[in-house]
């Protein structure tokens, strides 16, 4: 008879609520729902992959259908284990427990055999049981054809849904099910896990191979499992029965810690030559650059949860020399360098996993590292800013002369004689600004567009202009001009063109003088202690002065 050997995963599946592990929550409810016959008639089982979904159907399909070693047994939330339900389960041949793949069987017939089934009772068991593994692959129309069954199945019927992605179900579907989420295992419960089947297993295995197949599994204990195996394998080949460090390194291609804890006290200290020799020597001795880079933003992470809570320099999760390297280079760092340095890593992963050679894009992201590092904290050079501002001059170079503040117009008004009809009957402006004001409100763009360019005034009175033209004005742009202010004003208005063989000594128009008021500005902007100061701290930096 051949052997088939069974990897770690099912071998150590779990067969009661009690084996389960880190699912207290689960268990809890579920064995209170058995013991007090207070179980719904559709279970939703949700969570990552490899944290016990279907393990947990099977262990509720074994406590619904359990008889007892005597053979006279009820529902129980520890089943036997020894009873032909209990065996039958266990060997995937049970009549009425009927396990089905909805990934490889998604369409309505699929789920109209499970209706049609739903009408006979259970042949052996006190239930009949679907299981639906992976439920959110059904179809729409799959959906739709159960809905009415599960709603309201008949007595004997059980379904116990599981699935990874509970978006895609619908929510029709949700409303029917009693839902429980299936969280993520903690490392610590990994760990302990691990180390207990590989000395099951006969083997011995070093505390940071533990930690880093942990870290690896990421909450799923199947992973971990799986890893575990891996290590096994690779182990037994040495003719040794310890699990180390370095095995499991190698094994999921991690660089050295040591030369990781450097390679990060090179950047945060900008130390390019150093950087670059440690980098290449992790490429060069089998380092994938995209895993690389993944390490480092792996230790960052930890290193910004070391900076905010320091109690997690206890946690069994890294090994004690990693916690004390950790304390060492995150103590003279602030929050927001690491945060910083956190962006920075992230999107140069993109880089690096899209770049056609990714050693020379990860040398790249790791110098920009550098020399993001000697950039000093925001809150420095505010600091110093406002050192600047307190012990310098309050106003800014430039501006030390106040603009004289206008005259204060009479208040008293104007009593005049009641106007003959030759007076305007609409108020001349008094100023040419008002006068522009006036062309723009009457929706003149045209005009007012040729006044701020091609104008050049010489004089104003309210009711006579004296202006020169530039040569862009349009030949009929006297005409123009004095019927809109003829219309707008009710008054012939005197317009007085000058002539001029200078145009030096013109009066700016007013584009003109727009943008000779824009340029003091921007001189006196770049005067100011904040602004100097800036192009101090980031040599060769330019200003760029927004509209």
């Amino acid at each position: 008879m051949v052997l088939v050997y069974r990897v770690l995963a099912r071998k150590y599946r779990p067969k009661t609520l009690g084996d389960l592990v880190g699912q207290e929550v689960l268990t809890k409810a579920l064995a209170q729902g058995i013991e007090n016959d207070r179980l719904p008639h559709a279970f939703l089982l949700h969570g990552i992959r490899g944290v016990g979904k279907t393990t947990t159907a099977r262990i509720i399909a074994r406590a619904l259908n359990c008889i007892g070693q005597d053979g006279k047994g009820g529902m129980t939330a520890d089943p036997c284990g020894v009873c032909v339900s209990c065996i039958s389960i266990n060997d995937d041949r049970h009549l009425d427990v009927i396990e089905i793949d909805a990934a490889s069987r998604t369409s309505v017939d699929d789920i109209r055999e499970i209706i049609e089934s739903c009408r006979y009772k259970a042949v052996t068991g006190r239930y009949k049981i679907f299981i639906i593994d992976e439920v959110h692959m059904l179809s729409k129309s799959a959906f739709n054809a159960l809905l009415k069954t599960l709603e309201e199945p008949p007595a004997h019927v059980k379904f116990i849904f599981a699935t990874t992605e509970i978006r895609k179900i619908p929510d029709t579907i949700i409303s029917r099910c009693m839902r429980f989420d299936l969280k993520r295992i903690e490392p610590l419960q990994i760990i302990q896990h691990l180390q207990d089947i590989s000395t099951r297993e006969g083997f011995k295995i070093e505390q940071e191979a533990l930690a880093s197949l942990a870290r690896t599994a990421d909450g799923s204990m199947r992973d971990g499992l799986s890893l575990l195996d891996q290590a096994i394998a690779l182990t037994v080949g040495t003719g040794s029965d310890l699990i180390s460090a370095t095995t499991v390194k190698t094994m999921l291609g991690l660089c050295d810690r040591q030369g990781l804890f450097s390679l990060v006290r090179h950047l945060f200290t900008g130390d390019v030559d150093n950087t670059l020799k440690e980098v290449r020597l992790l490429v060069g001795n089998g380092g994938d650059p995209s895993v690389i880079l993944q390490d480092i933003l792996d230790m960052l992470y930890w290193l910004t949860c070391l900076k905010s809570v320091p109690q997690l320099q206890n946690d069994p999760t890294w090994p004690e020399a990693d916690r004390t390297e950790g304390v060492q280079i995150v103590a003279p760092l602030e929050m927001p360098t690491l945060i910083r340095a956190w962006q920075l890593l992230l999107k140069g992963l993109e880089e690096v996993n899209s770049a056609p050679i990714p050693a020379q894009a990860l040398e790249m992201v790791l110098l920009r590292f550098c020399y993001m590092a000697d950039m000093p904290p925001l809150q420095s050079i505010l600091e110093s800013f406002k050192k600047n501002l307190t012990s310098g001059h309050s106003t800014p170079r430039g501006s030390q002369v106040a603009a004289a503040p206008p005259e204060k117009m009479d208040t008293d008004p104007i009593v005049l004689p009641p106007s003959p009809i030759a007076h305007p009957v609409v108020p001349l402006p008094a100023t040419f600004a008002d006068l522009i004001k006036m062309l723009e409100l009457a929706r003149e763009p045209l005009l007012v567009g040729h006044i701020t360019h091609d104008l050049h005034l010489i004089d104003y009175k309210p009711g006579e202009l004296s202006i020169c033209l530039g040569p862009q004005a349009p030949a009929s742009f006297i005409s123009q001009l004095s019927q809109v202010l003829k219309q707008q004003t009710q008054h012939v208005w005197k317009i007085n063109l000058g002539q001029s063989k200078d145009h030096k000594n013109l009066a700016l128009t007013l584009a003109e003088q727009k943008q000779e008021q824009k340029n003091a500005l921007s001189n006196e902007a770049l005067t100011h202690p904040v602004i100097y100061s800036l192009k101090q701290s980031f040599p060769g930096s330019t200003v760029t002065f927004m509209e």
